[in-house]
């Protein structure tokens, strides 16, 4: 066979292979093209929980530590579509802890979000945040610490404002993430 006919051969040879086919028995398209799986865990989303409010489901997931100090990632879920979540500003050197699910008195639900330290853990850090169930936060801490004389304590007030506005009472437990 010459050259001249070996390459065009060999360029439909190539084509027949990489190209998808409706004939049984012929080529189909790669696997990724195929419709996308349930997210499933991984090793590393073993190490953190999850809690389900009235259709959503937020997870926290413990990353590899930095500089000896564990931080973890917030992930929302609702309809299919999932996204990960940014700590409040004010919480930036903080990582959420924990997790609770509540409900107004209108039946209307909530998550509770705790932050804080994975796992030493501080004197005064347990700040907690009020969630709606599209992943969007309805408090802040401005600033984080109050200052009581020598002492300090997480700003918590528009979250009880929030709470009492709403009717809500703060969850007597709150899920924690494992270390």
């Amino acid at each position: 066979m010459s050259k001249t006919l070996l390459v065009p051969v060999l360029v439909a040879l190539l084509a027949a292979c990489s190209a998808p086919s409706d004939e049984a028995g012929a080529p189909t398209a790669p696997a990724a093209a195929a419709p996308a799986a349930p997210v499933s865990s991984t090793p590393q989303e073993e190490k953190g929980m999850h809690k389900e409010c009235n259709g959503a489901r937020l997870s926290l997931t413990v990353l590899p530590a930095n500089d000896e100090t564990s931080r973890t990632r917030m992930d929302f879920e609702k309809d299919g579509q999932r996204r990960t979540l940014e700590n409040p500003p004010e919480m930036s050197d903080y990582s959420a802890v924990g997790l609770a699910c509540v409900k107004d008195e209108k039946g209307t639900s909530y998550f509770v979000v705790q932050f804080g330290e994975v796992e030493q853990g501080c004197a005064f850090c347990e700040w907690f945040y009020l969630y709606d169930t599209n992943g969007t936060a309805l408090t802040h801490s401005n600033p984080p610490l109050k200052d009581e004389g020598d002492e300090k304590s997480p700003n918590n007030d528009e979250y009880a404002a929030l709470l009492t506005k709403l009717g809500i009472t703060h969850p007597e437990e709150v899920d924690y993430i494992e270390e």
